[in-house]
């Protein structure tokens, strides 16, 4: 669906993205991650060619963005829906007009306007709301009246920069549920920049790590996290467990547990070895419709060829720290 080989693009002499790779398949919810100036929103809005770049190519269902001429690239973008943090709903016009504003713009020639309309509301569940005005409602509806202006088009991709950023916890995880129910019934892929690792776990099933504009690690989110943590440290705010504190005494063993593998791991380790270990760092997390985590243990340098045994006869995935 989206392939980007070898992006580049600088700003005033600057490098803000520097040989991007990346492969967006059709039904994913893609997510884009890193602190700000990473690079992120600025690559999202070359998938969509609202920025050009100097280098590379960037293909979106086999068309070359930056082959488009002007004409080509407006059609291009009215196939692309897009959200923003701050909603950008038109305050002067009712949620039906706003909803209906880029058809407007496109010239579409859609038929049964107002039916579609409808239905794109009775999907956000907004049915009620049709003829308020921004400033009557709150900002999980405006961001769900949004998300309807930027479905009316049918459009294959949605693009959301910082989506939730601005709303409260309970607020952000009724959209994300209606993000996957969009995915799940329309099958729009779905592409999420956040600084919010919460979002990440719970909607996206691949993701991405810009740092200083490069791309660090990609691949499945439940990998990235299980995988390489050390890169999300600065964006989840916790403390990094890999202490680097040494123990000549002791060995530091980490045990990955993906989706629907025994999480009593540690309680049999210890009940049918007769292995005192300490725990050290432990965590399951939700990621989208799966559970999976990591444990941290430190044991007795006597008694890790036990545990290492035990772990390999019961094809546990672990790795030494």
């Amino acid at each position: 669906m989206i392939e980007i080989k070898n992006l580049n693009k600088t700003f005033d002499e600057k490098q803000v993205l520097q040989g991007i790779d990346l492969v967006i398949e059709k039904g994913d919810i893609y997510g884009l991650v890193g602190v700000s100036g990473a690079g992120k929103s600025t690559l999202l809005r070359c998938i969509n060619g609202l920025e050009l770049f100097d280098s590379g190519t960037l293909m979106v269902d086999n068309v070359h963005v930056n082959r488009l001429t002007n004409k080509e690239l407006r059609y291009f973008r009215s196939g692309i829906g897009m959200i923003f943090q701050q909603f950008s709903l038109l305050e002067r016009k009712t949620v039906y007009e706003n909803i209906l504003f880029p058809l407007k713009c496109f010239k579409s020639k859609m038929n049964n306007v107002d039916q579609k309309i409808r239905e794109v509301l009775e999907l956000v569940e907004l049915t009620d709301k049709i003829h308020m005005l921004p400033r009557q409602l709150s900002g999980g509806q405006k961001q769900r009246v949004a998300i309807a202006r930027a479905l009316i088009m049918n459009p294959k991709i949605l693009l959301c920069d910082e989506a939730t950023s601005a709303l409260d916890p309970n607020i952000t995880q009724s959209i994300l549920e209606l993000l996957k129910r969009i995915n799940r019934e329309l099958g729009i892929t779905i592409v999420v920049v956040t600084h919010q690792m919460s979002v990440v776990k719970e909607i996206c099933n691949k993701m991405g790590v810009l740092s200083s504009g490069k791309l660090k690690a990609a691949g499945p989110v439940q990998d990235i996290f299980l995988n390489t943590p050390e890169l999300l440290d600065d964006f989840m705010g916790e403390e990094n467990y890999r202490d680097g504190q040494s123990d000549q005494k002791k060995t530091k063993l980490e045990i990955i547990l993906r989706s629907g593998e025994n999480d009593q791991i540690l309680s049999k380790l210890a009940i049918e070895t007769g292995v005192q270990f300490e725990l050290v760092w432990g965590g399951l997390n939700k990621y989208s419709d799966s559970i999976a985590g990591a444990l941290m243990i430190r044991v007795r340098d006597e008694e890790y060829a036990l545990v290492e045994a035990y772990l390999n006869q019961h094809r546990v995935e672990w790795r030494k720290v």
